[in-house]
């Protein structure tokens, strides 16, 4: 897969569509302004698109827009109303060089959607891999299936985004709706965030970084493969995880629960404000602290580590399966060269064998 430039690629695409709404919600607004650059060299309407496509830009205002590849040797855009569309209220296209822009309707100073509910299908050939990829909806449900590219850039405002393809540089963001991931294939960098509601993740593959951030909402991962770096971040509804192979990982969870089912993580990193954690290891780390203020921490490690763990328990007991040698407030098991920390506010720690 050929890698993009994350930034220069994103930032060549994008043309601002800007608009402002009157008296109005997301679905059922009546006037808004809304204007983009080049607006006079758009096409109103579905159309069928014989060039070579190797970058769309799409900014859909309200509804739902599906973009799937399937077997086909042309670019097709299609749009479904709850009412007959006059020029000027259809989608609009242009076909710059190699590049797609899709917009909600023309560009206009003011223009009335008064109980009109329309939607967006673009089918791309699923042999062919773009460059990239950005789409924009304010309000509606994004769905993307069976292509892939090297960059891909993906925001809503209000809806839930389905992403089944892949790409070797992806950002994704959601202010409200649930986020479900699933990608095959390695990738350089992956990017998520919900402001609120739920994160899944369904990984096979490699990828250098793994960011991952919820304000409001869980964060499910199941991922196969090696990964670099992974930050996982959730403020409220805690984070289940079952990994590869990660060489360092992170994960904060402010408010819930930490559940961590690893092949391997050479560095490790967990930190649980108001919750439990449950950390099994199939190898036991190089390096980890494992921090927990209220819940209680259960470590569940090969009964062969060579580990020293480093304790600090302020309201809680100490319980292992493993035969730790007790020296001080540190446990002990083979030669003690790996390093955990551990420490826990309120709640015990219980160490276990896998």
């Amino acid at each position: 897969m050929k890698t993009s430039k994350l930034v220069t690629g994103a930032l060549a695409l994008i043309v601002p569509a800007t608009f402002c709404f009157t008296g109005c919600s997301f679905g059922l607004f009546n006037s808004f302004s809304y204007q983009y650059e080049n607006g006079e060299k758009y096409t109103a309407g579905d159309r069928e698109i014989d060039d070579e496509i190797t970058k769309i830009n799409i900014d859909y205002v309200s509804g739902n827009v599906k973009v799937k590849g399937a077997d086909t040797d042309r670019v097709e855009v299609s749009e479904t109303s709850n009412r007959q569309l006059d020029s000027d209220h259809q989608v609009h296209t242009w076909v710059d060089g190699d590049t797609l822009y899709v917009r909600y309707c023309v560009s206009t100073k003011m223009i009335n959607f008064n109980k009109i509910d329309k939607s967006l299908e673009i089918t791309l050939p699923a042999d062919r891999e773009l460059d990239d990829f950005i789409i924009e909806v304010s309000s509606g449900d994004i769905n993307l299936d069976g292509f892939a590219t090297g960059n891909l850039n993906t925001r809503s405002s209000s809806g839930n985004v389905v992403i089944d393809c892949s790409a070797s540089d992806m950002e994704v963001k959601a202010s409200s709706g649930n986020i479900t991931l699933s990608q095959n294939g390695n990738s350089n960098s992956l990017k998520v965030k919900a402001s609120s509601g739920n994160i899944n993740i369904n990984w096979d593959g490699d990828c250098n970084t793994f960011d991952i951030d919820s304000s409001s909402g869980k964060i499910n991962i199941e991922q196969k493969g090696l990964i670099g770096m992974a930050k996982i971040r959730s403020s409220s509804g805690g984070v289940s995880a079952v990994m590869g192979t990660v060489d360092t990982l992170d994960i904060n969870v402010s408010s819930g629960k930490i559940m961590l089912d690893a092949d391997e993580v050479n560095n490790l990193s967990t930190k649980a404000s108001s919750g439990h954690s449950d950390i099994i290891l199939d190898k036991v780390p190089e390096t980890s602290d494992i921090d927990c203020s209220s819940g209680g921490i259960d470590v569940s490690i090969p009964e062969d580590s060579d580990v020293t763990v480093h304790t600090q328990i302020s309201s809680g007991d100490f319980n292992s399966e493993l035969s730790f040698v007790k020296d001080g407030k540190d446990y002990i098991n083979g030669n003690g060269i790996a390093v955990m920390n551990v420490h826990c506010s309120s709640g015990d720690v219980s160490f276990h064998k896998v």
